[in-house]
């Protein structure tokens, strides 16, 4: 990585990282922040552009083969998915592939918002994975129960639920990702509740941020 350790001295923004299981809302609560002035990073955005990448591309297509590619000639990423999260040692081969480049990435967008954004919201699944308790500030992970989540997530037609639970099976559990937060928001009713618990607890975390 091009850092480690603590916050640049010259980065005064908030850092907030939004995880959580896949459904569980964190895009939504992540949505809320950035409509109430955040800047918000989107790593999954962010991944389908390093894709693009001609080494990553290409290292990819020497481990899962030219099966993983679209009718473009570019990375079909549900392709990718189904191929990389078949086994653990496949879903572990697409990690060490690109893992560092895509910290790096988001890393270097925190650092073109910070100056000039308050806070930064970094919309990412993997965070707690990721232990980027080293470059963020705070990390909200957003509780919902895997039923519902799984739900959620294949109701977005990219997925279907098998697709859903297999790529579960290579994150940490929501009990594991809720022992790594600082703020649980939980996800439990309604949309609107949940929008709302998530203006509450960004207005908490930036009066906070005002105060020091």
């Amino acid at each position: 990585m091009a850092e480690t350790g603590s916050k640049p001295i010259e980065q005064t923004a908030l850092i907030v990282g939004v995880a959580g299981i896949m459904g569980s809302g964190k895009s939504t609560v992540a949505r809320v922040f950035e409509n109430l002035g955040a800047g918000r990073i989107d790593a999954d955005s962010v991944g389908k552009e390093m894709l693009k990448d001609r080494r990553i591309k290409d290292r990819i297509i020497d481990r899962f083969g030219s099966r993983v590619l679209g009718s473009d000639g570019e990375i079909d990423t549900q392709k990718l998915g189904r191929a990389a999260f078949r086994s653990p040692d496949s879903a572990r081969d697409l990690n060490r592939i690109t893992h560092e480049p895509l910290i790096e990435r988001i890393r270097s967008r925190i650092r073109n918002l910070s100056g000039s954004k308050d806070v930064v919201v970094v919309d990412a699944a993997l965070l707690p994975e990721w232990k980027a308790e080293e470059w963020i500030d705070i990390l909200v992970v957003v509780d919902s129960d895997e039923d519902s989540a799984v739900r959620r997530a294949a109701s977005e037609a990219r997925f279907t639920r098998a697709n859903v639970r297999a790529r579960m099976k290579h994150q940490l559990s929501r009990r594991e990702k809720n022992r790594e937060a600082d703020v649980i928001i939980p996800n439990y009713g309604s949309l609107d509740e949940l929008k709302d618990r998530a203006r509450k607890v960004y207005r908490t975390l930036y009066d906070s941020m005002r105060k020091e």
